[in-house]
């Protein structure tokens, strides 16, 4: 299994927002089309997003 994770501090305070940012990020990237070519078949795409004290994890 592969894990692939982003983290995003939301300057806004939208941490809804800074996720889907985070997912769009591993998506344009290619960072899972890697773990593909490695044979890798379960890939867990972790999108984080930060601000101040509060926390959101968005899984794709």
């Amino acid at each position: 299994m592969g894990i692939i994770i982003e983290v995003k501090y939301a300057h806004d305070g939208d941490l809804a927002a800074a996720c889907r940012e985070a997912l769009k990020q591993i998506e344009h990237t290619g960072y899972e089309e890697e773990l593909e070519d490695d044979g890798i078949e379960r890939i867990l795409k972790c999108g984080i997003a930060c601000y101040k004290k509060r926390c959101r994890v968005v899984l794709a």
